[in-house]
């Protein structure tokens, strides 16, 4: 083959060349930009699994990061506490309150109480009807009369502080007029001498508004 003849061929093999490395360069760079975008990309998976625990999160009533804080004045038990009615008005509280401190005291000491049945006395004045006349002639019996000759020897003074005034057990709810109530209550026996004594005791009262709008007590059905 002469040196004319194979220019032409020599020719169209370089060219063939070219192009071929033209084509894998192009490719070359296709997957090297590829490789890159997922290399600073995030991985398809991982907006799914964050948002599943966004979800979980909240299901279980957990504050995500993006959450604002909860505001302290929304504390469900503060404001249950605070709109809860008592199931007694406080007309019929103070009535039962007064009426069992001053049947419950006694104060033995010289030139107080001259007997167990003063503290009905004095009680008689919060209650109706024929408890309040009961109340103002009440002589104990031989329990009582012996409890105070014990208190006297010893110049005890007992004082009543109420615990809690409720509805008892089963009782219907109060009217405008009438109503029960369950007085628990702390006594505390101090004698002139030697240490004070404290227990809790409990009564049920039966109320009763009168017709100047006041309440008293005019029934004991535990007792």
């Amino acid at each position: 083959m002469s040196k004319t003849d194979a220019t032409p061929t020599q020719r169209r093999g370089t060219i063939a060349l070219i192009i071929a490395s033209a084509v894998l360069a192009a490719v070359g760079m296709g997957l090297l930009f590829g490789l890159r975008e997922e290399d600073s990309g995030t991985s398809p998976t991982a907006t799914p699994t964050t948002s599943a625990s966004s979800g979980e999160a909240a299901h279980r009533g957990e504050a995500s990061p993006s959450s604002a804080p909860s505001s302290p004045d929304a504390d469900p038990s503060t404001s249950a506490a605070a709109t809860d009615p008592s199931p007694v008005p406080a007309p019929m509280y103070e009535a039962a309150r007064a009426f069992t401190i001053a049947w419950a005291g006694h104060d033995a000491r010289p030139g107080r109480d001259t007997s167990y049945d003063d503290a009905s006395r004095r009680a008689a004045a919060f209650a109706d009807g024929v408890l309040a006349e009961d109340l103002r002639t009440h002589s104990s019996g031989s329990a009582g009369r012996q409890q105070w000759l014990t208190w006297k020897e010893r110049q005890v003074q007992v004082t009543v502080t109420v615990l809690r005034v409720s509805l008892p057990d089963g009782a219907p709810a109060p009217t405008q007029d009438s109503g029960f109530a369950q007085v628990i209550y702390s006594v505390t026996e101090t004698p002139a001498q030697g240490d004070s004594s404290a227990s809790e005791q409990h009564v049920v009262l039966k109320l009763h508004r009168g017709g100047d709008g006041t309440w008293r007590v005019t029934g004991l059905p535990n007792v």
